[in-house]
């Protein structure tokens, strides 16, 4: 796992593959390949509520304490990003086009790297409890 030294290694593994997937998806939803996208939209609005809720309660019952695995991972982000960009899609996306294939690329962006950063998360309260 990552220091707090360096934690731009909790993060790379979780761009890179996010990158490649988006770009992957959005293609395949530019060629029309896909019949409908507004599941993976709410698959993405669930996942991202669901980190937020996992965040929010952690916290709630560890008042007061720091917690190595939330400071130290981009968790909070890509839940945030997950939400707002599934709920943007799910009301803009209505056809195929190269814009609607970008939104595509970016809800699956947010959506690998939230569960990524998930699994870390987890991995991390499992293994770690490092909540002082």
């Amino acid at each position: 796992m990552c220091t707090k030294e360096n934690n731009l290694c909790c993060c790379i593994f979780s761009i890179i593959a996010s990158i490649l997937l988006g770009v992957g998806v959005a293609a395949v939803f530019s060629a029309s390949a896909i019949a409908t996208i507004a599941v993976l939209f709410y698959i993405t609005l669930i996942i991202g509520i669901i980190s937020l809720l996992i965040i929010i309660f952690l916290l709630y019952c560890n008042r007061g304490k720091s917690c190595f695995c939330i400071n130290n991972f981009c968790l909070i982000t890509t839940a945030v990003g997950a939400i707002i960009s599934s709920i943007f899609a799910l009301t803009s996306v209505t056809g195929v086009s190269i814009a609607a294939a970008i939104l595509v690329g970016v809800v699956t962006f947010f959506l690998i790297s939230n569960i990524v950063n998930l699994t870390e998360f987890i991995i991390c309260l499992l293994c770690t409890r490092r909540c002082d």
